[in-house]
């Protein structure tokens, strides 16, 4: 795996081209502000105004965003055959890297910070807890970056 990394700096507007349904290349999503946390499925309208940060992702890339004042500071992290058009510019500083893949609980069954039941509605109900699988990007010993690539529900036993 040879995974890059874009960096830009979007307006809404730009940021809404990018999360316009159908997401067939992002088929998952993660939009959080600090009284709401939300998973929409791949068909639904994702409103950037209403969100602090976010991501949509997929096997080929993620888009990570997070609202700086007026604009939206964003990350695509892919594969090379993923880059993104402009604004996005490529992150040169990265070097040679290793890809490992991970699969990580978002979190425990009783989380108590979050005060609802939550909604995965980008996948099949039931299932215990989401589960995401985590790509690391590392270079020896050091973690550079992270990405998520998919999302499933843990399977009840």
């Amino acid at each position: 795996m040879s995974e890059k990394i874009w960096l830009a700096e979007l307006t809404a507007e730009q940021l809404a081209e990018w999360l316009k349904p159908p997401r067939t290349q992002t088929p998952f999503a993660v939009l959080e502000r600090i009284d709401a946390i939300d998973f929409p499925a791949s068909g639904e309208t994702i409103k950037p105004a209403l969100w602090e940060r976010g991501r949509v992702f997929g096997a080929a890339l993620e888009l990570r965003w997070e609202k700086r004042g007026g604009k939206f500071w964003a990350r695509v992290m892919g594969e090379p055959a993923s880059a993104p058009a402009a604004p996005f510019e490529i992150w040169d500083r990265l070097g040679p890297t290793q890809a490992q893949d991970n699969w990580r609980f978002m979190w425990g069954e009783a989380e108590g910070r979050i005060g609802r039941e939550l909604e995965y509605r980008a996948m099949p109900p039931g299932g215990k807890r989401p589960c995401v699988l985590q790509r690391e990007l590392w270079s020896g010993t050091k973690l550079l970056a992270t990405r998520l690539v998919e999302m499933k529900m843990e399977v009840k036993a």
